[in-house]
């Protein structure tokens, strides 16, 4: 456990050092005010529908749920992919990742540890962000004029709590893996985009389920699953010898 942290440690004070943690961070920033406001105008429009409390709080609960979700999913998607920002690959060309592999650590740490480098952040951010956002659409649109707070209900909340999070870990571990076994830049940026597109893509049936409906939460861990299998069937060829030689171009 000690080993995985030295290598966790270390990348995480690199990335903090870095300029793409804090591009991502202005560009998540600039998606939640532009949603902010889109999810403003909606919940404002079903205020003056004039239902029920009863019905527009279940309304504007089901619009937060869905949002909620959908962007906790995209901004952990989107500060993977910058903190990551091929810095594996970078390593193998100057080879000190041939330095990592020669000492004792075994190969299943290394992976580990600088998944869960990439991993943690994205995943603090994406939260902290997120439930910043369901605070501040509350008070500035909500609060005022349904003098409640409104949360998502407990199957997003789960979601978004537990399932985005797996499902994130097994895409940066896919990611790790990639950039172990290619070099070539062209390739590696194809396979992220595939990646990214694909979990997006499947998510799309999956908000059909509803947001407040535990179905959803089931098919969002059946992709989980499907990148977890993935990863398992990648690593095998996960090897050093495979390392050091992708790392020769």
């Amino acid at each position: 456990m000690k080993k995985l942290m030295v290598i966790m440690k270390k990348d995480l004070r690199e990335t903090l050092r870095t300029k793409a943690l804090y591009v991502s961070i202005a560009i998540a920033l600039f998606i939640l005010v532009a949603l902010g406001i889109g999810l403003g105008e909606v919940i404002q429009t079903l205020i003056e529908q004039g239902s029920p409390p009863a019905e527009i709080t279940a309304a504007i609960q089901s619009v937060i749920g869905t949002t909620a979700l959908m962007l906790s999913l995209m901004l952990m998607m989107l500060f993977s992919m910058y903190i990551n920002a091929y810095t594996l690959t970078m390593e193998k060309v100057k080879h000190s990742m041939e330095s990592l592999l020669c000492t004792p650590l075994s190969l299943r740490q290394v992976c580990l540890g600088k998944s869960l480098a990439v991993f943690l952040p994205s995943v603090v951010l994406g939260l902290v962000l997120t439930f910043g956002g369901i605070v501040g659409i509350n008070q500035i649109f909500i609060v005022p004029r349904l003098g409640r707070f409104i949360m998502p209900g407990t199957a997003p909340l789960v979601a978004i709590l537990v399932v985005v999070p797996l499902i994130v870990f097994f895409l940066v571990s896919l990611m790790i893996e990639v950039q172990l076994i290619i070099t070539n830049i062209r390739w590696i940026n194809a396979a992220f985009m595939a990646l990214i597109f694909g979990v997006g893509f499947g998510f799309s049936p999956v908000l059909k389920f509803g947001p407040s409906s535990w179905s959803m939460v089931l098919a969002s861990l059946g992709i989980g699953a499907m990148l977890a299998l993935l990863v398992v069937l990648l690593s095998p060829r996960v090897t050093k010898e495979r390392i050091i030689l992708s790392s020769k171009g």
